[in-house]
C-alpha cells in the first residue's frame, strides 16, 4: 500500500497500470509509478510496511528501477510523435521513389530495366561500344580473262567462250577468294557480251567468283568504255569501301589502268598474247587539301599473279598490234615502241604482229 494516505487515496496516472500478480507490490516517488520486483519474505505479518526504519533508504536505492525504465506521459507523447513522423518519411520516400521509377520507365523502359536489376562484370562489357573497324582497303584488281583457242573450229562455244583451261583458271580465281589468299571483293565488272566483238570470255572468267560471293556482275560496259568502266569502279570502290575486280580484254587493259590514274611503266605495257597470269592493281587513297576539302589519289600496286599458269603455248606475239586493235589500244611494247590510235592527219602505222616493230611502210600501200 501507498504511504501516503493508504491506498485509498493513490493517484491515478494517465498510463493504465496492468493488474499485478500475487506477492508484487507498487510503490510511487517523484509522481512516477514502478513496479517492485516480488519479495519473498520468510518471517513478518503480511501487513508490515515495504520500506520502514533504516533499511528504506537503501531498499528504495536496491529495488528503485533505473530513470530509463521511468515512462511519463509526456514522454511517451513524444516518442509516439517521432514514431509517427519517422513512419510518414518512409511512406512519402517510398512513394517518390515509385513515381521517379514509373516516370524513367515510361520514358526508357531500358534504363529503368537496367535500375530494378543490378548488372553483371559481363554484362557491362557487352554493353561497351564495339571498337570501330580498321579502315578498308578500296583498290582495283584488273585481270584479263581465262585461256581461250587459238583456232577455233567454226561454231564452237570458244569462238567467243573460255576453252577448257580458261574455264578451270576461272574456278581457280573463286577458290583464291573462298581460301582467303584474294580479298573479298565487293564488285564485279566484264565488257557487255552484247556489243562488238561479242566476246563472252570477260563475263565467264568471273561467273564461278560471282555466284561464291553473291554478286551480280556488271556488263553495261562495252569494251570501248574503258573510260566509263574506270569511273565506274572507282566510285564503286569508294563507296563500298572494298576491292573491286574488273574482267577485261589484254589489249584494252593498259588504257583502262591510264583511266584509272595508273601511270606506273608495268601499268602501260602491252599485254602478250600468252600472258593470262598477270593481275594490275591500283588502291584509292583519301588525301586532304591544304584547304581542308577532302581528296582522293590513285597509288600504283606492284603487280601480282594469279598462281594458276604461265604462259600459254600458241601465242608468241602481240595481237594488240593488229590495226583493228590499235585504233582502240594504248599501250607500250618491250622496245619502247608505243601503240597509240593515230593523231589526226596522221597516217596509220602498220607494225609487225609478231615482234610489234613498225614494218616500214605505211597503210593502204
Amino acid at each position: 500500500c501507498c504511504r501516503r494516505g493508504g491506498c485509498g487515496a493513490r493517484r491515478r496516472h494517465r498510463l493504465r497500470l496492468p493488474r499485478l500478480p500475487a506477492g508484487t507490490r507498487r510503490a510511487e516517488e517523484g509522481g512516477s509509478s514502478f513496479l517492485l520486483a516480488p519479495l519473498l519474505r520468510p518471517h513478518g505479518p503480511r501487513d508490515q510496511p515495504l520500506m520502514t526504519g533504516e533499511h528504506s533508504d537503501l531498499q528504495r536505492g536496491l529495488l528503485a528501477p533505473p530513470s530509463s525504465l521511468r515512462f511519463g506521459s509526456k514522454r511517451l507523447a513524444g516518442i509516439a510523435v517521432l514514431a509517427a513522423s519517422s513512419i510518414a518519411a518512409i511512406l512519402v520516400s517510398r512513394t517518390w521513389a515509385i513515381v521517379a521509377v514509373a516516370f524513367i520507365a515510361a520514358r526508357d523502359p531500358q534504363s529503368s530495366s537496367q535500375l530494378q536489376q543490378p548488372q553483371s562484370s559481363s554484362q557491362m562489357q557487352m554493353q561497351q561500344p564495339p571498337p570501330s573497324p580498321p579502315p578498308c582497303a578500296r583498290q582495283i584488281w584488273v585481270i584479263r580473262h581465262g585461256e581461250k583457242s587459238p583456232h577455233p573450229a567454226p561454231g564452237s562455244p570458244e569462238v567467243h567462250g573460255l576453252n577448257a583451261t580458261g574455264w578451270s583458271r576461272a574456278s581457280h580465281l573463286a577458290r583464291l577468294v573462298e581460301s582467303g589468299h584474294w580479298p573479298r571483293f565487293v564488285a564485279l565488272f566484264a565488257s557487255d557480251p552484247g556489243r562488238p566483238p561479242f566476246a563472252l570470255r570477260e563475263v565467264q572468267t568471273v561467273q564461278p567468283l560471282a555466284a561464291l560471293l553473291g554478286l551480280p556482275v556488271n556488263d553495261s560496259f562495252a569494251q570501248s568504255e574503258g573510260e566509263q568502266l574506270a569511273a565506274a569502279a572507282l566510285l564503286a570502290a569508294r563507296d563500298r569501301c572494298g576491292a573491286v575486280l574488273l574482267s577485261w580484254e589484254h589489249c584494252r587493259i593498259p588504257a583502262l589502268l591510264r583511266a584509272l590514274g595508273c601511270g606506273a611503266e608495268h601499268c602501260l605495257r602491252c599485254w602478250p598474247d600468252g600472258e593470262y597470269d598477270r593481275v594490275e592493281r591500283v588502291e584509292l587513297l583519301l588525301r586532304e587539301e591544304p584547304s581542308g576539302a577532302p581528296a582522293w589519289r590513285v597509288r600504283a600496286m606492284p603487280p601480282a599473279a594469279e598462281g594458276f599458269g604461265g604462259d600459254v603455248e600458241g601465242y608468241r606475239g602481240y595481237e594488240c598490234v593488229d590495226p583493228a586493235h590499235v585504233a582502240t589500244t594504248r599501250c607500250v611494247m618491250p622496245d619502247g615502241t608505243e601503240l597509240r590510235p593515230p593523231l589526226r592527219g596522221e597516217a596509220p602505222r602498220v607494225l609487225d604482229m609478231a615482234s610489234g616493230r613498225e614494218a616500214g611502210r605505211e597503210a593502204g600501200r
